[in-house]
């Protein structure tokens, strides 16, 4: 399933470039709704969902032990498959496993940097910063997932619920998950190039760049 993760983000991560060649990317515009905003916001957050299944799964058969498994009803059922985990069951994980609420992304083509390049640079100096896990840190819940999960239920009624923000957010947090996922990949400059263009992390150091200007991190 890993060969798969990286295409469908940048699947994603195109979509939402063909929305900001209409709506800015500024927070005048950040409570900008509308259908299409909406059907990339929904897939996003369903594929943050996928991810987050995938990554605590593939860990913990590779060996890996959650320090706090133990707070998670039926641990076991859900590695197997016959349950699932939530979105309570990856704060309780994966905040205690990566300390997520701290994971920051530079949003690269926030305005006028939409046509800049931040794969040649060592870290972009210019764009918009976002941390998408940030409210963990207090045991707070998620304002974009809160979205989500009402759009899942009336998706007519709530379409307000999917803003350009929330959905910078689930993509962001998305980008998070899928370089964890592929750390090795990442560090080692073995990605697509074109997996910088919207999201750059701050929560790795820099390391240089080989080759054709691969990034690398520690």
């Amino acid at each position: 399933m890993r060969q798969l993760d990286t295409p469908y983000y940048l699947e994603l991560q195109r979509r939402f470039k063909d929305i900001i060649l209409y709506v800015s990317c500024h927070q005048d515009n950040f409570e900008t709704y509308s259908i299409k905003i909406e059907n990339l916001f929904v897939d996003t957050c369903a594929f943050f969902d996928s991810l987050c299944q995938t990554l605590i799964t593939d860990m913990t058969v590779s060996g890996h032990s959650f320090s706090n498994s133990l707070s998670v009803k039926n641990f076991s059922d859900k590695i197997s498959g016959t349950e699932f985990f939530n979105m309570a069951d990856y704060k309780t994980l994966l905040e205690r496993e990566f300390t997520m609420s701290e994971k920051e992304v530079n949003l690269n083509i926030y305005e006028d940097y939409f046509f800049g390049n931040p794969q040649f640079l060592s870290r972009p100096v210019n764009g918009f910063k976002i941390k998408p896990f940030d409210n963990w840190e207090t045991g707070g819940g998620l304002k974009w997932w809160t979205a989500y999960t009402k759009l899942k239920h009336n998706r007519l009624s709530n379409i307000k619920e999917a803003t350009l923000e929330q959905t910078i957010s689930s993509l962001g947090a998305t980008f998070i998950i899928l370089s964890l996922r592929n750390e090795v990949d990442f560090k080692n400059g073995k990605i697509s190039i074109e997996l910088y263009e919207v999201f750059y992390p701050l929560y790795w150091e820099f390391k240089g760049k080989v080759g054709t200007g691969i990034t690398m991190w520690k």
